[in-house]
């Protein structure tokens, strides 16, 4: 291969970036060491301080005292800072940039921009020797080709000519490669990088970014932009890559903990944890949805049902009565007819529902109720029922408390002027025991009144025929004996936990989130269309973004799919939607294969790789025979990072008691377990969103992903990035419709 003409003079610039980072690292290695002496210099002034806090005079000491403390939060923010900062100047030395561009502003010189993870300023001179991906300037790289080209900055729009793109490969600090470009990214590297191995744990991708991926990344004009993505085509990179361009962009009103980040369980957001610190941020917490229910509720629920217990149950129920009777039930509570029945309810409970009586103590009438209905109906009609009901408990609380003063007086006269000698303190003491004790009744009227048991609340709605009725309820029994049951246990199924936290949002029970700056949505197909009008509710003003794929909605009796009216659900008015359909994860073989179970728009990235293989056995042992095959032929060919995906935790089970026989092997049962190296055994629901080097789909039964499961066994095989087996039962029905395609 030809040398570039400029490769001496890159060569010479890397070393001297590289010195530039040691010579800053050494400086940040010395302020570390500084931190920690100034950090023992203070414990021990107030290890000192303390035992004076003992002493005579020891007021005078507190204000020095607190004045430590102050200084030891300061230290030990700056300290954690000085670490942050260590790690990625660690982080670059290794590969400080990938990318130049040199760029003609009008009437100006033309400039060379390198651009990496992070930004560089050199501490020779102040110059800027390396541009952070996020900045403006950058976006021409993933924007543009050579020629006329703009970035939009705060002074405005820059005009110019890129006159240069020139990409390079370095690790451990050496120049690998590097050449010029007239595509946005080139093939070259995209191939290489997607032709490696996973290691189980997502990866920044800020090297390869595509112009789409990009666009969606930096978008800012709306406040709700939802991505309907191809498996494969970096949603989930985009959240992350998103949530770090925020956090540049944004850095005066936005940090981490503004940002919130739905996942579909807690092995997802393990599966993405790296990426974020490798980008230099904070790392974002993780929710689900039923945690957002269990920090709302708390211990009002012995069991919460989780997404993926729900899925679990779906998918093992043998009886049909029973799983019809779940999917009646959960596609009703998804749905926007329940959504109007409980903003009905929540009408009836307004205006037929609450009672109000007589507050008094004694013969006083302190309220009477109809004093109080007329403040609940007119005077506060304009605050949301809850919020109604708390004006109403001050106001008589008020009345109360001025009753009571005025008893306590006349107590106190009664007492005093009694035959029986008390002192002055005792007399004092037992005025108050008595007013307390007089109004005792009263106060606990009140709580009573104005309190709502959500809980009971949303119970009453099943249990009562009238009220199921008058709020337009379906004749059907299965829905609410199935509700009624599972409450009655003290247990919220997931189909009912957006419902109960919508029903809490209508009657002002739930107040929105407002430290929020912005919320990710990931796997967005697999949320209700209830959940959307509670996140409406929840989250009003911050930016919200959309990430999900229809064609991999698992359980489309829920789950609303169209990412276009999930968005129009959150802000009609302010509503950006775009379609990525290029798929970088799976080969070209794989995702023809996929389109076999599932025809869709998903256009696979030019990668080419060995065609999916589908094998049968009349047994079960004999699938599993087949399967561990498929695991040796994966070792041989180099792969590592490789899943066996059965559409249940039974069929796991069974694979892995066969597997763990023969080999090191791993079984993910819940979403709070952790993926290991090697081989794994996943059920199908909890390996949404992951990838593996090889995928092995499994089917035990012949009735497995049939009754429009195609959904779930497309999500499975797309899971692969080089190689895709199918072992299966003979005669299993999703093989027919993939053979007859074959035909």
């Amino acid at each position: 291969m030809k040398m570039h003409p400029d490769w001496e003079k890159e060569v010479e610039r890397l070393e001297y970036v590289k010195q530039v980072i040691l010579d800053v690292l050494n400086v940040k290695i010395s302020k570390s060491a500084e931190y920690s002496k100034e950090m023992r210099a203070i414990n021990k002034e107030m290890w000192e301080e303390t035992g004076a806090l003992n002493g005579q005079n020891s007021i005078l000491k507190i204000p020095s005292f607190l004045q430590d403390i102050n200084f030891l939060k300061r230290n030990i923010a700056d300290s954690a800072r000085n670490e942050k900062e260590i790690k990625m100047l660690e982080r670059q030395l290794v590969s400080p940039y990938f990318c130049r561009i040199d760029f003609k502003e009008d009437g100006e010189c033309a400039e060379s921009f390198y651009i990496g993870i992070y930004g560089l300023r050199d501490i020779n001179n102040d110059e800027i020797l390396i541009y952070d991906w996020r900045a403006p300037i950058s976006n021409m790289f993933y924007d543009f080709e050579p020629g006329p080209a703009s970035y939009e900055c705060p002074a405005g729009l820059i005009e110019g000519e890129l006159l240069l793109k020139r990409q390079y490969r370095i690790d451990r600090g050496t120049l690998l490669w590097m050449f010029d470009t007239n595509v946005a990214i080139e093939d070259k590297i995209l191939q290489d990088i997607l032709a490696g191995s996973t290691d189980g744990r997502m990866k920044t991708i800020v090297s390869t970014i595509q112009r789409e991926q990009n666009r969606a990344i930096r978008y800012g004009s709306k406040r709700v932009l939802a991505v309907q993505g191809a498996a494969g085509s970096g949603k989930t990179s985009i959240a992350l890559h998103r949530a770090a361009y925020l956090l540049y962009r944004d850095r005066k009103t936005i940090k981490a903990e503004n940002i919130r980040l739905y996942t579909p369980s807690g092995i997802f957001a393990e599966y993405i944890s790296d990426v974020l610190p490798e980008l230099g941020e904070d790392d974002i917490p993780c929710n689900t949805l039923t945690g957002l229910v269990q920090s709302t509720l708390g211990d009002s629920f012995k069991k919460y049902e989780t997404y993926t217990e729900m899925m679990e149950w779906q998918l093992s129920q043998k009886s049909i009565d029973e799983k019809s009777g779940q999917l009646e039930s959960m596609g009703f509570k998804a749905s926007e007819i329940f959504t109007a029945m409980l903003e009905k309810y929540a009408a009836v409970f307004e205006s037929k529902m609450i009672h109000f009586e007589d507050i008094a103590i004694g013969d006083a009438i302190i309220a009477s109720r109809d004093e109080l209905a007329d403040l609940f109906y007119n005077s506060f009609s304009y605050m949301p029922v809850a919020k109604r009901l708390s004006r109403i408990e001050t106001y008589v609380m008020t009345r109360i408390n001025e009753y009571m003063k005025q008893r306590k007086k006349e107590k106190i006269d009664e007492f005093a002027n009694s035959e029986e000698y008390m002192d002055e303190s005792e007399i004092k003491a037992r005025s108050r025991i008595a007013v307390k004790r007089e109004s005792e009744t009263a106060i606990e009227k009140v709580k009573n009144m104005i309190s709502i048991d959500i809980v009971r609340l949303y119970q009453r709605l099943f249990k009562d025929d009238e009220i199921w009725r008058l709020c337009g309820g379906p004749s059907s029994e299965k829905i609410r004996k199935r509700t009624v049951e599972a409450l009655d246990n003290a247990i919220l199924l997931y189909e009912d936990q957006s419902p109960i936290l919508y029903l809490m949002a209508l009657l002002g029970m739930l107040d929105a989130d407002k430290d929020a700056k912005h919320v990710m949505i990931d796997e967005a197909q697999d949320y209700s269309y209830i959940t959307y009008k509670l996140f409406s509710r929840f989250y009003p003003n911050c930016g919200i973004t959309l990430l999900g794929d229809a064609s991999q909605n698992i359980n489309s009796a829920f789950g609303i799919g169209n990412l276009k009216l999930a968005g129009e659900l959150l802000d009609p008015d302010s509503l950006e939607y775009t379609e990525l359909s290029k798929c970088y994860r799976s080969t070209i073989e794989i995702m023809e294969f996929a389109s076999q179970i599932l025809p869709t728009k998903a256009i696979p990235y030019g990668r080419h790789g060995k065609k999916p293989e589908v094998m049968t056995s009349p047994t079960v042992d004999g699938v599993c025979g087949l399967v561990t095959d498929c695991i040796g032929n994966a070792k041989k060919d180099g792969y590592s990072s490789i899943a066996i995906i059965c559409r249940n935790l039974g069929s796991c089970q069974r694979v892995y008691r066969h597997l763990k026989t023969i080999m090191p092997v791993h079984i993910i049962e819940n979403e709070n377990d952790q993926i290991e190296k090697g081989v794994v055994v996943i059920p199908s629901y909890l390996a949404k969103g992951l990838e593996f080097d090889v995928a092995v789909a499994v089917i035990l039964s012949e009735d497995e992903y049939l009754h429009e499961e195609n959904q779930l066994f497309y999500t499975v095989c797309t899971r692969a990035l080089h190689r895709l087996d199918v072992c299966s039962i003979d005669g299993a029905g999703i093989l027919k419709k993939i053979e007859s395609k074959h035909d």
